[in-house]
């Protein structure tokens, strides 16, 4: 169970709001709003102060000690490993750049935007006047909020609860990912764009396998116009070619084209 919510442990002061253009909530009415957020997250904080820093926008206080933007920093990291470690164990055959382009996908902004609104994690914010009256409220500030308050559990409770918090809040969001690898064929992207911009179609060439026979592990670089654009590793030639094309794309492909 938390511990007892007082004024003194919110930091909850005048000067706290000095200069700021945000509407004043009582000890009361920010208790309350604590709490029914902690039944949103499905977890009790023992340090209140915890959640109430991670739920206060910057726009809210003039006191940078007691907005989020620290704690989003820390909770970028705590979210990045959690996710790399569920798709490390949870996908051993997919290859890194199949891990990479899905971590990307279930971490980016719209992906944790989606997950605070499920939680209406808009209605416990504490946020400046001008937001505030907004109609909506940014996807940004939103993807920070869950950020910030990954790292709050963490602190608090350490990695279990928090990665309980993560796959609870984004687990679906993992194998709708790991599916989407699935749909760019990238030799055949990479031989589309080589076509569009009349170069010559690449070549691929083997260039050593490694490993027990029942688990051999391919190198395969590909080249374009002779010189190596990319190298990829694969449990079959066929996987191989496809993360080398992949990181050749990386390479040459202007950003957003595929």
């Amino acid at each position: 169970m938390g511990k007892f919510l007082e004024a003194d442990a919110l930091d909850v002061d005048d000067d706290s709001v000095e200069d700021v253009d945000v509407e004043f909530l009582s000890v009361d009415r920010i208790v309350d709003k604590i709490r029914a957020c902690e039944q949103a997250l499905g977890y009790t904080f023992f340090d209140k102060r915890l959640i109430k820093t991670a739920l206060t926008h910057s726009s809210s206080t003039a006191d940078k000690r007691l907005d989020n933007e620290r704690l989003e920093f820390f909770g970028d990291a705590v979210l990045d490993l959690v996710v790399r470690e569920f798709l490390f164990h949870n996908y051993p055959d997919r290859q890194e750049g199949d891990l990479t382009e899905a971590k990307s996908s279930v971490v980016c902004r719209s992906s944790l935007a989606k997950a605070a609104k499920r939680m209406d994690l808009t209605a416990y914010l504490f946020l400046g006047r001008g937001i505030g009256k907004k109609r909506a409220v940014p996807d940004s500030l939103l993807a920070d909020a869950y950020e910030a308050i990954v790292a709050a559990i963490y602190l608090d409770g350490g990695y279990q609860p928090v990665k309980n918090f993560i796959l609870m809040t984004l687990g679906d969001a993992i194998p709708a990912a790991i599916d989407q690898t699935n749909s760019v064929n990238f030799k055949s992207a990479l031989q589309r764009l080589l076509q569009q911009e009349r170069r010559p179609l690449p070549q691929y060439r083997i260039l050593g396998s490694s490993g027990p026979e029942h688990s051999r592990v391919f190198e395969v670089a590909v080249f374009v116009e002779g010189a190596e654009a990319g190298r990829g590793r694969g449990s079959s030639k066929k996987a191989a070619e496809q993360e080398a094309a992949r990181r050749a794309l990386a390479a040459i492909a202007p950003a957003g084209s595929l």
